[in-house]
């Protein structure tokens, strides 16, 4: 879930501009942009120019770093991206380009070289390279110039334009139609500027954003985009701030929205109705585009702005006419992009091609090798921010969010020879008592029946709850979305009308009531909601659980990896409870050979673990004849002890317990660190 934040930091690199630097040696400069999102400062832009000989002539060398820093539902994000751009300085246009993506495990490379009339991308790498034509007046912008724009709409007085512009992010040419809004003075870095206000619109992926351009130079000190983000010119002491902060800006308002009702049993909702202003990315919606199987929509659509009333009902295909295995969809043109790779869904990969056959070998149908594969990936690959991000990636770290189980999902399934496509919108959340969040899922096509959707991230593995709300296909890295109110006017679980708050109490008597924190002191409450075991932790965090499983664990309807257990006194009364979060650690490396007194029943388990959410690499060494994590973030050693449970270690403070996950091979993958909250009743 909420893979959109990355994205809307690459949509808002690709438009900034920089007017002042700070001077350096031999004509190196320096500049620095602030990035608000909400009002909160959460990263920083830094460039630097400086001019660069190549081939008998003097280029502009364009580098810029963008950080952003923050926590997603508890966990940590600290992404990085790296542009670079070798300038013409007589066009203004790039003639080299290089792009790197770092999330935690994950490095995304690309390049581009501009050669006369075409565009040679490839991954940077070596890899195979493609050759994307380009029209006569294309515009091959740069982060730092507009004088296509000042000329316009400064020195020609324009009131609206279209451009062609090379979209390095997509590698395809769009019309980007930019428009006049006015003209305002800004006070940046202790500096004035007469600019004139253009809003972009890009009709192929809805991105829509406010620049404001400086009317002597041609340059944007300032930019607005949906979700209320701004970047700005700023002094070098933003990079201070942000790092000062240490990551602890709040990033979920960046991508859910609060609701007005909680509904613990998410997988459950059978129909809702919902009012809803949003602004996708990455994608260009109307009326029509928001009318399909299971879903209705009436309102208006202005601009790639959704102002209206949603209801859905999602129905559970049973398979019915499912295509034959493997099927033959090649002379379906229309389906002929749903079967073939991309930079995200890499189904042309051998790995992922094999361990998808291997999965659906014997499937009776379409339908049930789709089956096969959503519940491999469900049961498989954990939540994770960010994860994998690619579909390889995502399968090599066992980890991903949104993004990466559904790239991963669709990559599986084209594979095969089954159309499939990652879809994008919103989905109800019990987190902060009840939200919509930006969510990718899948659609896989089954012919007669025709596309299906499913959502292998939260275990939906043949179905979709109806709290989704589907807004378009994911056709661009610049996916994102802007939910600006929404507000749920009805809804059903189970497909009965939504019973009171005691309906099934009986059933739950022993463990309804209040329970307090041991170490913080605040309240949570179990309760029952729709026939279902619920808790909530105000302002913090609302779920339903599924019936006990027989170690007496009630597991979240949401993930498997979050979950409740109870505590009895002699009497067989309950007096506490205990709310339980595993993290998965991906193993990255050895570290170095075991010292030649580590037990063979220990060497298995040393080397480096990866935190994704803090980029922390944690260490499992052999010392003091015991095993140790070398934790970065406390910057200190801390010893394991054998847990009573087998297999399993605690650390010397006893708040967690440590766990070893082998892959296929049997070889170890994983460290599994299980988090445990005390509540007494």
């Amino acid at each position: 879930m909420f893979s959109g934040i990355v994205a809307q930091c690459r949509v808002a690199l690709l438009i900034l501009g920089l007017l002042v630097g700070l001077p350096g040696q031999d004509g190196v400069k320096q500049y620095h942009y602030a990035v608000e999102m909400n009002g909160v400062l959460c990263g920083y832009v830094t460039y630097v120019t400086s001019p660069l000989h190549k081939d008998g002539r003097t280029l502009m060398l364009l580098t810029h770093e963008v950080v952003i820093k923050g926590t997603l539902l508890g966990g940590a994000v600290n992404n990085r991206i790296l542009l670079t751009y070798h300038i013409d300085p007589d066009t203004n246009a790039f003639t080299y380009h290089e792009s790197l993506l770092e999330q935690g495990l994950t490095r995304l490379t690309s390049a581009i070289r501009i050669e006369g009339h075409t565009a040679r991308v490839s991954d940077g790498a070596g890899g195979k390279e493609s050759v994307v034509d380009l029209p006569a007046d294309v515009v091959l912008d740069n982060t730092l110039f507009h004088p296509h724009l000042v000329a316009d709409f400064v020195a020609g007085k324009a009131e609206k334009k279209t451009y062609l512009l090379f979209d390095g992010r997509d590698n395809a040419v769009r019309e980007t139609t930019y428009t006049r809004k006015g003209a305002e003075t800004l006070h940046l870095a202790e500096r004035s500027f007469d600019t004139v206000v253009l809003e972009s619109v890009d009709r192929k992926t809805g991105v829509v954003f406010t620049m404001w351009l400086d009317a002597r130079t041609g340059m944007a000190v300032q930019t607005r985009l949906p979700g209320n983000s701004r970047t700005y010119l700023a002094d070098p002491a933003v990079v201070e701030a942000v790092n000062r902060a240490g990551g602890e800006t709040d990033l979920n308002p960046m991508v859910m929205t609060k609701a007005n009702v909680t509904i613990p049993n998410v997988r459950g909702i059978s129909y809702m109705k919902v009012r809803a202003s949003a602004q996708p990315a990455g994608y260009w919606v109307t009326r029509e585009s928001l009318n399909v199987p299971g879903q209705r929509f009436a309102g208006t659509v202005k601009d790639n702005l959704i102002n209206g009333v949603f209801e859905i009902a999602h129905s559970r295909y049973d398979g019915a006419k499912a295509p034959p295995f493997p099927p033959d969809f090649s002379k379906e043109a229309v389906l002929a992009e749903y079967l073939k790779a991309d930079d995200y869904i890499q189904s042309n990969d051998p790995v992922l091609g094999q361990k998808a056959r291997e999965i659906t070998v014997g499937s009776r149908d379409a339908w049930d090798a789709v089956r096969r594969l959503s519940q491999w990936v469900a049961g498989n690959i954990k939540g994770a921010i960010p994860g994998g991000v690619t579909a390889r990636g995502t399968y090599d770290q066992r980890a991903g969010e949104c993004g990466g189980h559904s790239f991963l999902m669709a990559a599986f399934s084209r594979s095969v020879g089954i159309p499939a496509r990652a879809v994008s919108g919103c989905m109800y959340t019990p987190h902060e008592g009840g939200a919509f969040g930006r969510h990718a899922w899948n659609e896989v096509y089954m012919g007669e029946a025709g596309w299906i959707p499913l959502d292998t991230t939260i275990g939906e593995a043949d179905y979709v709850d109806s709290g989704h709300i589907r807004l378009g296909i994911i056709q661009s890295v610049s996916n994102g979305l802007d939910v600006r109110a929404i507000e749920i006017l009805d809804h059903r679980v189970s497909g009965a009308p939504v019973p009171s708050a005691t309906a099934g109490a009986a059933k739950f008597d022993a463990y309804v009531g209040e329970y307090r924190n041991v170490e913080r002191g605040n309240i949570a409450t179990i309760f029952v909601k729709d026939d279902a075991l619920a808790l909530d932790i105000p302002g913090s965090l609302a779920l339903s659980f599924k019936e006990p499983d027989a170690g007496g664990a009630w597991r979240s309807t949401v993930s498997d990896g979050v979950f409740v257990t109870f505590e009895r006194d002699d009497s067989g009364e309950i007096t506490g409870m205990k709310l339980h979060q595993i993290f998965r650690l991906p193993r990255t490396g050895e570290q170095g050979p075991p010292a030649a007194s580590m037990p063979a029943d220990m060497r298995p388990y040393q080397g480096t673990y990866l935190l994704a959410q803090a980029r922390a690499d944690f260490t499992v060494v052999y010392e003091s004849q015991g095993l140790v994590i070398n934790d970065p973030l406390a910057k200190r050693a801390i010893r394991l002890r054998p847990s009573v449970q087998a297999g399993a270690w605690v650390d010397e403070f006893g708040k967690f317990t440590i766990r070893f996950e082998a892959d296929d091979a049997g070889k170890v993958a994983a460290m599994l660190l299980e988090g445990v909250t005390v509540f007494k009743r």
